[in-house]
């Protein structure tokens, strides 16, 4: 590197941007080249459909949540790391077009919250969004396969109304990333957070946390659910209760570190062995744990 850093002192300005060139050139022919591999990647899968396989939506959060962690940690330099990240997301976006263009539905919460600007940022300056009226609507829009992926503003504690309970126990749509997953967007949606909503297998990133959805019976109070929960699974966080109108019941969305998505039934013993009084408990989903700010 002092080589190099001692050769660029000695060049005067045409001969620095005569290299920057240089360098565009060779970047350029990557993406050309990594670009027939993706086509390529689509070919493959066409041939497969084409044997009766199921048609899937390209998205791989998991192994995105991997290319994007591998960045983080062999980066170096002063090229910001958040930009880095989003050149990234812009080729991963552009090449999963070529495989299939998809629509990403958007809703607010009721505190007129959107994701627009997460939404552009994961997915990309090519791909539709379409904002719909209501949050229900969205949702079906997944199941149908109206949009391939929906952005769903976080839920927020104590909040009366939310997107997770309208989600139905036996629909295929499920969290599968947060966002922002590394670096926040600067100006509009900068202290705005995330879920990615789609009909996809969920995968294993290496550093996951798994969303429960949890009946609980006799509940009482939230502050009360939150020590209880605390006790029974450390490190997990409570994001939202719904108590249906007339009920004794809730539900619970409850945020529990580990890619536990075939361990429903070994969680609820869990808390059962502690005292709470649960009935059914299911994956909403799972995602890749985001990088930490001080990383990026």
């Amino acid at each position: 590197m002092a080589q190099i850093d001692e050769k660029l002192a000695n060049l005067d300005l045409n001969g620095l941007r005569a290299e920057i060139d240089e360098i565009d050139r060779a970047m350029h022919d990557l993406i050309i080249r990594r670009t027939r591999v993706v086509q390529a990647v689509g070919a493959f899968k066409d041939r497969q459909i084409a044997q009766g396989s199921k048609v899937r939506v390209p998205y791989r959060p998991a192994r995105e949540a991997r290319i994007m962690r591998n960045l983080v940690r062999s980066h170096e330099g002063a090229f910001p790391k958040t930009a880095l990240i989003q050149i990234w997301r812009e080729l991963i976006a552009a090449g999963t077009r070529l495989e299939a263009p998809y629509t990403v539905a958007l809703c607010r919460d009721a505190d007129g919250q959107d994701c627009w600007e997460l939404a552009r940022l994961n997915f990309g300056c090519l791909n539709e969004i379409i904002e719909f009226d209501t949050q229900l609507e969205a949702i079906h829009a997944l199941e149908e396969g109206h949009a391939a992926v929906g952005v769903f503003p976080a839920p927020v504690p104590g909040e009366g109304h939310s997107w997770w309970p309208l989600i139905a126990p036996d629909s295929a749509v499920r969290v599968v990333s947060k966002l922002p997953f590394g670096g926040r967007p600067v100006g509009r949606g900068e202290d705005t957070e995330g879920f990615v909503l789609a009909a996809i297998e969920l995968e294993e990133s290496g550093d996951d946390r798994t969303l429960f959805v949890v009946k609980v019976e006799q509940h009482g109070d939230e502050a009360s659910l939150r020590k209880n929960f605390a006790k029974a699974s450390p490190g997990s966080a409570i994001l939202g209760v719904f108590a249906p109108e007339g009920e004794s019941h809730a539900f619970v969305l409850v945020d529990v570190p580990g890619f536990l998505c075939n361990q429903g039934e070994n969680f609820k013993r869990t808390l059962l062995d502690y005292g709470l009084k649960c009935g059914d408990v299911r994956v909403l989903g799972a995602y890749g744990v985001p990088i930490p700010a001080d990383e990026m």
